[in-house]
């Protein structure tokens, strides 16, 4: 199975956990391009979520300054980990796959562009050895 999504929205890195210790809790803010990639994520939301593994290639693009013009990737902030996590997160919150340990294969690139998005494509994989039809 290959899930694809495209999001038009300017791609944004996941914060990382903050705590409050006068109240006593921990807390952690999704950006708007969190809950973008959910939504058009849940649109092609999959009758079965990906239950085994699963490879997840990604294009991060960004609207190119006239200061950029001949380069190809950004490479300026944010963190291609943390824009990672926030995709990985709204995948799982959108039940394409059952925990996001699932992903042993990830390709991800951050790029200009001629508009901000982010390109996101999940394929199933076979995980079990094929030993052939000779097999017994």
């Amino acid at each position: 199975m290959k899930l694809y999504i495209y999001v038009p929205a300017r791609p944004e890195p996941q914060a990382r956990p903050r705590a409050n210790f006068e109240k006593g809790y921990m807390y952690s803010t999704h950006p708007d391009f969190f809950y973008s990639v959910a939504r058009e994520a849940a649109k092609k939301r999959p009758a079965k979520p990906f239950s085994s593994a699963v490879r997840l290639c990604v294009r991060f693009t960004y609207k190119r300054p006239a200061s950029r013009h001949f380069e190809i990737y950004k490479t300026t902030r944010a963190d291609l980990d943390n824009l990672e996590k926030a995709v990985m997160d709204a995948l799982t919150q959108a039940k394409w796959w059952m925990d996001d340990c699932l992903v042993v294969d990830k390709r991800t690139v951050k790029v200009w562009g001629e508009r901000n998005g982010c390109e996101i494509l999940a394929e199933g994989l076979k995980n079990v050895v094929n030993f052939g039809d000779g097999w017994k």
